[in-house]
């Protein structure tokens, strides 16, 4: 899914089946996927992720949404940036002179800073 808003767009890329009911799901059956599936998943995201350039800020996980906008970012999550909690994130460098990024933010792909998931590398690794 493609969505513009203002001068910033978001894209939504779904799993069919796997989440919980979202409309292209339609009437197929929902797979349960293991942990380990799962995380498959997610590496699999995350490396689709680190082929583009040119974005702010991306996050795969359910519902990632609330972490997209770096206003929102800078004024509800610092302590979070700072402290390294919000994993999954991944942001564009020169957002470091605007966010308060902690030492626990590594190179996501050139240009990007993310914060990984514990014991997990970075695509480009």
């Amino acid at each position: 899914m493609l969505s513009t808003a203002g001068p910033s767009a978001l894209v939504s890329i779904a799993p069919v089946a796997v989440g919980y009911g979202i409309a292209p799901d339609g009437s197929l059956p929902r797979f349960d996927l293991t942990e380990a599936e799962l995380k498959q998943l997610g590496r699999g995201l995350y490396g689709l992720l680190a082929q583009f350039e040119g974005y702010l800020i991306a996050m795969v996980g359910w519902d990632p949404e609330g972490f997209l906008d770096v206003d929102d970012l800078a004024a509800d999550w610092p302590e979070e940036l700072a402290e390294g909690s919000l994993t999954g994130l991944v942001l564009a460098d020169h957002l470091n002179s605007r966010l308060p990024l902690g030492p626990a933010w590594v190179p996501f792909r050139p240009g990007c800073l993310w914060l990984p998931y514990a014991q997990q590398e970075s695509p480009g690794s």
